[in-house]
């Protein structure tokens, strides 16, 4: 059985990520924050971790096919890059921080059209819904526009209250990256 593991470091876009896929598989379905477990592993496809030991988890669950998307992050404030054994294999996918960040130079639709393709061709071909490239970019999108309206949200919200629908929590951006 197939499972998509989002696993990075804090502060690499984690949980953009996290609805980006959502969005290209399952859009209206709520993140799953709780960590691969006995319990839980059947109950979702998609699950987000920030524990980057992907062979304990492969090693935990010998039954499932895992595929790992990540994200990574080396600039002047963050430097968290994924261990270079990992993107060696062929069911890690590794996308940087500079791919999903929206800036004036790379706007929500160039963020979306560089992760649909990379989903598309990662991604094992049954996940995929059975729709248009088009819709699914759109799905992607809309998703994002959510994520983006709940950031607005809650950034006056305590860091522990979040949202069930997109693991936003309290004052998500820009807080500090120890």
């Amino acid at each position: 059985m197939i499972k998509i593991i989002q696993s990075s470091p804090p502060h690499t876009g984690s949980t953009l990520l996290l609805n980006l896929i959502h969005g290209f598989i399952a859009p209206l379905e709520k993140i799953n924050v709780e960590y691969p477990s006995l319990e839980s592993i059947e109950k979702s496809l998609i699950f987000k971790t920030h524990d980057l030991n992907i062979i304990d988890l492969e090693n935990k669950f010998p039954n499932y096919k895992f595929f790992f998307i990540m994200s990574e992050r080396n600039d002047s404030k963050v430097k968290k890059n994924i261990n270079i054994e990992y993107k060696k294999k062929s069911n890690v996918l590794v996308i940087n921080y500079d791919k999903l960040l929206i800036t004036d130079n790379n706007t929500i639709r160039n963020v979306i059209d560089y992760t649909f393709n990379k989903f598309n061709n990662f991604i094992p071909k049954e996940l995929k819904p059975n729709k248009d490239n088009n819709l699914i970019k759109d799905d992607m999108e809309n998703r994002i526009k959510i994520v983006n309206e709940t950031v607005e949200k809650m950034k006056d919200k305590p860091f522990n209250e979040w949202d069930r629908f997109t693991g936003i929590h309290g004052g998500h951006r820009n807080r500090s990256s120890n």
